[in-house]
């Protein structure tokens, strides 16, 4: 059985991050920077998520991101 998870031991494991930047967006998705910057540029990329002046990537956005974009055979 599964204990469930407190919030002392998510600070006692490694941090987990709901937001990553262009950069480790980017090396998750096994890509560029600018190829990801001209996806979401040309409006074909993950959803982004501004805050003040930066713009972010939530991990569960990346995720649908690459969902959305897997193909099965062919055929």
């Amino acid at each position: 059985m599964n204990k469930p998870i407190k919030a002392k031991d998510l600070h006692e494991s490694a941090p987990i991050k709901l937001l990553l930047d262009y950069p480790a967006a980017a090396e998750a998705l096994s890509m560029t920077r600018g190829a990801l910057r001209d996806l979401v540029y040309k409006g074909r990329g993950p959803v982004v998520t501004k805050i003040g002046n930066r713009t972010f990537f939530a991990v569960k956005d990346l995720e649908r991101f690459v969902e959305e974009h897997r193909q099965g055979p062919q055929g």
